[in-house]
């Protein structure tokens, strides 16, 4: 599947590197049709871009353009895009509604679940309910497959845009942070 995700992303790339060129376009009708191409309800290894936080999504791409972050086809793409193209695109998927796919988690993780948030001090920068703000991104209801890929990316330092997660990671089993993931993806956070 990840071959086969990565042929139809060679053939995607130029048809998003075009459709991505937003010129004095105001931000709220940037047009975001090859981004949810891959940011998709059926793509769910893929974060949730809709209503997640500018700045954080415009972070990311800054981060994937200056190499500070891995991601082979994200970075091909964020390297096609100027500030105002990515400050655009970026306020296009936050003025959107956020999708919450899994509002339930798994009865039986919930505690233990909890007690992981709890003890890695989660909220500190993420907020009381995970919903992040400004430039740390919402966690409630993000897919469990994308939170436990990057979270374990953090642990082993294949991530490293932001060396604290790193650190406050490295305390957490692969197990625990399988479990964290499917109890921060069954929060429901609405504003």
């Amino acid at each position: 599947m990840v071959g086969r995700d990565n042929k139809r992303m060679k053939l995607i790339f130029p048809i998003f590197a075009w459709s991505c060129m937003v010129i004095s376009t105001p931000a709220w009708v940037a047009d975001i049709t090859a981004c949810v191409a891959c940011h998709n309800d059926k793509m769910v290894a893929n974060p949730i871009l809709d209503g997640q936080h500018a700045k954080y999504i415009e972070k990311q791409l800054h981060d994937l353009k200056k190499d500070l972050r891995v991601h082979a086809q994200m970075q091909g793409i964020a390297k096609t895009l100027d500030d105002k193209q990515i400050a655009d695109i970026s306020k296009s998927f936050a003025n959107k509604k956020w999708a919450n796919p899994n509002p339930k988690s798994n009865p039986a993780i919930q505690e233990e679940g909890k007690n992981l948030v709890r003890k890695g001090n989660c909220t500190r920068c993420h907020g009381s309910e995970l919903e992040g703000t400004y430039n740390i991104p919402r966690l409630a209801g993000q897919r469990s497959q994308y939170l436990k890929t990057t979270l374990l990316q953090y642990k082993n330092k294949e991530r490293n845009n932001f060396p604290p997660m790193s650190s406050m990671l490295n305390r957490y089993s692969e197990e625990e942070i399988g479990v964290m993931a499917e109890y921060i993806a069954g929060l429901a956070y609405q504003e």
